[in-house]
């Protein structure tokens, strides 16, 4: 989510900003509007994509990193009372909370009209059913609603006029846009550039909307009118769009100027910029480290990152990872009332942006704990993300997490009291079993534990390189491979076995 906020912020800021140096001064209404509402979309939708991933299918570019854990107390799952004011919870409730106000002052804007439209009488003119009220002065219009101010004289110059600009608004369905871009700052409303681009397209819409009318009417007519006329609108800033704006000076400036054509290198280098956000954005799985342990890519594309230079590292440390899980998961019931317990091995993978994907048992207990820890790790912050040759690279990672029971101490329905613990792993007198060949280039097999069980996540790694790749579920592997190199084969608590291909 943090990393979502972050390049949505700097997209359509930058976006904005080309928009402010290159079209603010043309008289292009149209394409300026457009340009404001497919920067805002874009910002919205390019931190989703992930173009290469969708092009290339489901490569995995993974370096698979145990986490060997430092011992914990025992304790019994409980709410922790160390937390701090700035938590990552916390931060997500002030955001919240500050969303919801403005909200809530949205709705209440909308509330309002909503009333003013039951409380005004209906008058038609021309075809058009206008609503009259006490309540206001002057004129404004909201979606296909009309309003005027009782101390419009129908008899007047300026009637006609009035009228046909506020429905220029309704035509031209102003009010989408701007309730479109209210609801964008209800929800990022840090972020400048979602307040100045409502006042930009306000601005925008009365251009528009003066442009519209001089079709009909003479400018030095219009400029008259709009001179003259001192009424102003109250209350109604965010959703209304008015012929009585604030922005006269500049209405009158704009329509004594002819409307030219926006200059192709402007658009030149808005695209260019789109097109590099794009890419620095969007193209964020890179082809060009992409593998698949089938081999059906091509040998450029075929190295899979078993050793990282630098590993993932959650905010505050391994430590704080490991306090989150111990003071935010729950022993299920079921479990402690049917006496299930063990380790839960969670398998994730921690992405080039720092958020966790993929997050499932590799090896698990049942009983609700293999669903408790894989809900645990995937409410966890984003870590920072590991990399290899000075560029990010997907890691795979697994968390041992074991759930006790104290069968000295039971809960009021009989079931035991629970404990779930973060152990250290420790170094055991076993090695791997592996079943494995080496034809053609190419080692194959499967990895088995000291029990004989099939073993997921065990790193395969060509001695002498950064070339590897991760048993599968079934615990089977494949790497390609010189005859002259060794291969060595790791997992957490167990001594690394090496093959020899002579």
């Amino acid at each position: 989510m943090i990393n979502y906020l972050i390049e949505l912020s700097v997209i359509h800021s930058m976006l904005f900003l080309g928009y402010w140096l290159f079209l603010r001064k043309e008289r292009q209404y149209a394409n300026m509007r457009f340009t404001l509402l497919g920067s805002t979309f874009l910002a919205l939708t390019i931190p989703l994509l992930k173009l290469p991933k969708l092009l290339l299918g489901s490569t995995e570019p993974l370096a698979a990193i145990p986490i060997q854990a430092i011992s914990l107390d025992a304790i019994t799952i409980a709410p922790s009372s160390e937390t701090s004011f700035w938590s990552f919870d916390q931060l997500i409730w002030v955001y919240a909370t500050i969303s919801g106000f403005f909200l809530v002052k949205f709705a209440k804007n909308v509330r309002y009209l909503m009333r003013l439209e039951r409380g005004s009488t209906y008058e038609k003119f021309n075809g058009m059913y206008i609503r009259r009220t006490q309540n206001i002065k002057g004129s404004f219009s909201f979606f296909n609603w009309i309003f005027l101010s009782n101390d419009i004289d129908k008899s007047e110059e300026d009637y006609q006029v009035i009228l046909k600009h506020e429905k220029a608004h309704v035509s031209m369905r102003h009010s989408y846009d701007l309730v479109f871009f209210e609801l964008f700052k209800v929800c990022f409303w840090w972020l400048p550039s979602a307040w100045l681009i409502i006042k930009e397209m306000k601005k925008i819409h009365e251009y528009q909307a003066d442009a519209h009318v001089l079709k009909s009417f003479d400018l030095d007519q219009y400029s008259t009118i709009l001179i003259t006329s001192t009424l102003k609108l109250n209350g109604l800033v965010g959703l209304a769009s008015s012929f009585h704006d604030g922005l006269i000076i500049k209405r009158l400036k704009a329509m004594k100027q002819n409307a030219k054509n926006v200059r192709p290198w402007k658009w030149g280098i808005l695209s260019s910029m789109f097109l590099i956000l794009l890419v620095v954005f969007a193209c964020s799985e890179e082809a060009d480290i992409a593998a698949n342990e089938t081999g059906s890519l091509k040998s450029s594309m075929e190295e899979v990152f078993t050793v990282v230079e630098e590993v993932p590292q959650y905010p505050g440390g391994i430590d704080a990872l490991y306090k989150h899980v111990a003071t935010n998961i729950t022993y299920p019931k079921e479990a402690r009332v049917t006496g299930v317990e063990g380790v839960v091995d969670v398998q994730f993978v921690v992405e080039r942006n720092g958020s966790l994907s993929e997050v499932k048992v590799v090896k698990g207990i049942g009983a609700g704990c293999d669903e408790e820890a894989v809900n645990v790790l995937q409410n966890a912050a984003p870590f920072k993300p590991g990399s290899q040759r000075g560029r990010t690279v997907r890691v795979r990672m697994v968390m041992p997490i074991e759930f006790k029971l104290d069968p000295e101490k039971t809960n009021k329905d009989n079931s035991a009291q629970g404990m779930v613990i973060v152990n250290e792993v420790q170094q055991k007198n076993e090695t791997l079993k592996i079943n494995s060949k080496f034809e053609d280039g190419e080692w194959s097999g499967t990895i088995y534990d000291a029990n004989g069980n099939v073993l997921p996540g065990a790193s395969i790694v060509v001695a002498g390189t950064t070339r590897g790749t991760v048993s599968d579920l079934d615990g089977s592997f494949k790497v390609k491979a010189d005859k002259s190199k060794d291969l060595h084969i790791s997992f957490v608590g167990y001594e690394t076995v090496k093959l020899e291909s002579k």
